[in-house]
């Protein structure tokens, strides 16, 4: 097996001189390393370049105030700017307002329809909650309303 060519770019899975190579399976060199760093950065410019341009100077503004205390919000509304630009969904330039829209969206997803409502009935001392779940309170002594004061 020592005399067997291998393709370029690959590398044999176990080392041939008793493992005093470069690290075996340590991961990726610190060329390739670097390389994707760089790749990374990148596209991070990219990104920031474009929502700039898509951005009016007040909804840019609002949106790097955000990002100071609410990164995570920031970063899914910054996807969700680049998605609907590549997908060709803005025209022109977005609003302060419209941001204020995309906020509201990402932050506040639309509640997931129920197929079994709630409901109560016996006072409030019964609930179903569809599905076969029934909550039904035990009813104390306390509990009643003459002693109310």
């Amino acid at each position: 097996m020592s005399g067997m060519q291998l393709p370029p770019g690959f590398r044999p899975s176990q080392p041939q001189n008793g493992g005093s190579g470069s690290g075996g399976n340590a991961g990726p060199s610190p060329e390739e390393r670097e390389a994707a760093e760089s790749r990374a950065r990148q596209q991070e410019e990219m990104k920031r370049n474009m929502i700039a341009a898509m951005l009016e100077p007040s909804a840019r503004e609002r949106l790097s105030r955000i990002s100071l205390t609410r990164p995570q919000l920031a970063s899914q509304v910054e996807d969700l700017l680049v998605r609907m630009g590549q997908q060709g969904q803005i025209r022109g330039q977005v609003t302060d307002e419209a941001l204020k829209g995309l906020l509201e969206q990402v932050s506040n997803p639309p509640p997931i329809k129920s197929s079994a409502p709630v409901t109560s009935s016996a006072g409030g001392r019964t609930k179903s909650l569809g599905g076969g779940i029934t909550i039904q309170r035990k009813r104390d002594d306390s509990d009643s309303d003459e002693y109310d004061l």
